[in-house]
């Protein structure tokens, strides 16, 4: 479980990756895959700063997905969840 996760961040590494509906592991590493061949800091047009961002995003998603029901929603992933850094900091 990655501690303080917030949906926010979330939402910020589907955008990053691309996925505008649910989706299965299959098609997320593929997306994955092309975005890092785009930019991969040995690329033309590499850029470091947004490889590391594809990693991390990828990253986030994929473990989401292996250890939770991946609906992409907010109140899905609320209920799966629970801990944020908000409820956290609020002592629940």
């Amino acid at each position: 479980m990655i501690q303080g996760l917030e949906y926010s961040d979330f939402e910020k590494a589907l955008t990053t990756l691309g996925v505008v509906a649910k989706t299965d592991k299959k098609t997320l590493h593929k997306l994955y895959l092309a975005l890092s061949k785009e930019f991969h800091p040995d690329a033309p047009n590499g850029d470091t700063a947004k490889f590391q961002e594809i990693n991390d995003a990828y990253q986030l998603v994929k473990v989401y997905m292996e250890n939770y029901r991946f609906d992409f929603d907010e109140a899905e992933f609320k209920k799966q969840y629970p801990f944020s850094k908000s409820d956290w900091l609020c002592g629940r």
